[in-house]
């Protein structure tokens, strides 16, 4: 709680000399820079803010969570305009609904390199100095991948001295795949192979990254660019933390009484909080059902959107003694007292399943829900092992009771080695990852690492091209610097 009001009497200081919009930054210099230890642990916060603006942003239709689900398998809307943009793979580069990510992310690279440089020149002592640059690298990590997997490599700033003196002059052309993905690899192997990151940061600093989380980071980053080796290897190292393990239930990984360093599952989350509605988000509002209304287990008062469901061919990839259908609800009582099955209900809203995912928030307020929102768990690196051993040396021993370790918890039916080849155990995994995963931010990339994500929208009835595994630069970051090149089909 103290670093929540530390979160946002920071922000509010921090409004008129840091979290500076895109272009202004050439307006801030090295000499005018927070310098004090005080300064830059509440300019770290800053940077992190950038993470509720984007990659779980309050209101979800410009969120990176719904940018990486609504156009999948795993999501789909009764909303118009920019919504079906994205279920329909519709966008363009004018029309782009990652435009606001596409700048934020900037923004927050930006931002991280002129703190590592300030950090790297400050009076802290050298263990804080170390810890607080190790882990604004890992930082800036996160945003690098979470923009290159929307946008593929893009130009960002991690020199000091344009980031901080010429800003509003650099004009970069956009880097090759090769180097953007050697830039994150390099810092994240860098700062994982010292001391300066702890293994599992203290409850007081939850929501900041640690050697876990970066690890997690950099075992994703293998795993996306097909390096399965290097992923397998880096699963290894966070298994061998001995830190983390499978909570006793699927719905107690995401129950807000388990929130915080406490929650052995979770590697990282991005901290909400309710009792200020800037920093909570409207996941229920935006998944429960509107009509029949959906009863509270809380009582609590809530604003109903209703407008993202789970396609229920998605809903039925799960067995019927599945505990991870506790977390998504086809039956439920409504506030009159009947028991509806909403497979069945007629209404524009009611296109799918209703999966809340989360545990209701007793301090929800109106549209706001408070409830922390789970970045990297534990189960993703069993099954991430699983799916690296299988492209590495086919099905195994190891790699099947990876996954029955997920299933078991679950209560759904084991499989057996003998059963499968390595191309049947890739798709499985697939599956299971939609499974175990869903709503959790990982499906487009799943499925464009398995080659599927086009094939699955043409699937659904959608005129997918194979440039759409990627989002176009946004026409108006081309239009500041001609110097950057188009996505390829835009």
């Amino acid at each position: 709680m103290k670093k929540y009001i530390l979160f946002l009497v920071t922000v509010a200081l921090l409004s008129s000399c840091f979290d500076l919009d895109h272009e202004e930054f050439g307006s801030i210099s090295s000499t005018n820079f927070p310098s004090s230890s005080a300064d830059l642990e509440a300019a770290a916060i800053g940077v992190y803010k950038n993470l509720g603006e984007s990659y779980i942003a309050r209101s979800l239709d410009y969120a990176g969570l719904t940018l990486n689900e609504l156009c999948t398998d795993e999501m789909n809307t009764a909303w118009t305009s920019s919504w079906q943009i994205i279920n329909t793979l519709a966008w363009t580069a004018n029309n782009d609904p990652a435009k606001n990510i596409y700048n934020t992310y900037i923004k927050a690279i930006t931002k991280a390199t002129r703190l590592i440089d300030a950090v790297s020149q400050s009076s802290m002592d050298e263990k804080s100095k170390s810890g607080l640059i190790a882990e604004m690298r890992v930082l800036r990590s996160f945003y690098a991948n979470a923009a290159y997997s929307l946008f593929g490599p893009i130009a960002i700033i991690t020199d000091p001295s344009i980031a901080n003196d010429v800003y509003s002059e650099y004009k970069p052309s956009r880097p090759t795949k090769d180097e953007y993905l050697k830039f994150m690899i390099d810092e994240l192997e860098e700062v994982t192979s010292g001391s300066n990151l702890s293994d599992r940061i203290a409850s007081d600093d939850w929501g900041r990254f640690d050697k876990g989380s970066a690890l997690t980071l950099l075992m994703k980053i293998y795993l996306d660019a097909k390096m399965f080796d290097k992923a397998n290897q880096t699963a290894d190292k966070i298994i061998a933390l001995n830190i983390y393990d499978l909570l006793p239930s699927y719905a107690s990984v995401f129950d807000i009484n388990n929130e915080g360093a406490v929650n052995k599952e979770v590697i990282f989350a991005i901290g909400r909080l309710v009792s200020n509605t800037s920093y909570g988000w409207t996941y229920f509002a935006c998944v429960m059902p509107q009509a029949p209304a959906y009863k509270t287990k809380t009582g609590t008062l809530l604003t109903v959107w209703g407008g993202l469901k789970m396609p229920w061919d998605f809903y039925d990839k799960y067995e019927a003694q599945d505990e991870r259908l506790n977390t998504i609800i086809r039956y439920y009582e409504d506030v009159d007292g009947n028991w509806v099955d909403y497979r069945f209900v007629e209404h524009t809203r009611a296109i799918g399943a209703i999966p809340m995912k989360y545990s209701e928030d007793p301090e929800h307020r109106g549209d706001t829900q408070g409830n922390d929102f789970v970045v990297f768990r534990y189960a993703d690196i069993l099954l991430s092992k699983a799916e690296a051993m299988n492209e590495l040396n086919g099905p195994s021993k190891e790699c099947i009771e990876l996954i029955n370790k997920v299933r078991r918890r679950v209560k759904a039916t084991e499989i057996k080695l003998e059963d499968y080849t390595k191309d049947a155990l890739r798709d499985f995994i697939l599956e299971e990852r939609g499974r175990e995963l869903y709503n959790e931010g990982h499906r487009r990339n799943d499925l464009i690492r398995h080659g599927k994500f086009i094939q699955r929208a043409i699937d659904r009835g959608i005129d997918a091209k194979p440039y759409h595994v990627l989002y176009p630069i946004p026409q108006s970051a081309i239009d500041e610097n001609p110097n950057l090149k188009q996505n390829d089909g835009y």
